[in-house]
């Protein structure tokens, strides 16, 4: 079991206050409604995919 990513860095947020919300993993604001959100930051995103390959 790997440690957890670091705590994500704050990002401006380049869409609508209606569609973020916190990362999955981490907890930090990211877009995760409408087209082209994801649960995950972009940071915790980048460790699932060294992690899991895919």
């Amino acid at each position: 079991m790997s440690a957890p990513a670091p705590p994500a860095e704050p990002q401006p947020a380049a869409w609508a206050p209606s569609r973020t919300g916190p990362c999955a993993r981490c907890h930090a604001p990211t877009r995760r409604y409408g087209v082209g959100a994801s649960p995950l930051c972009p940071a915790c995103k980048a460790a699932r995919q060294a992690q899991y390959g895919s």
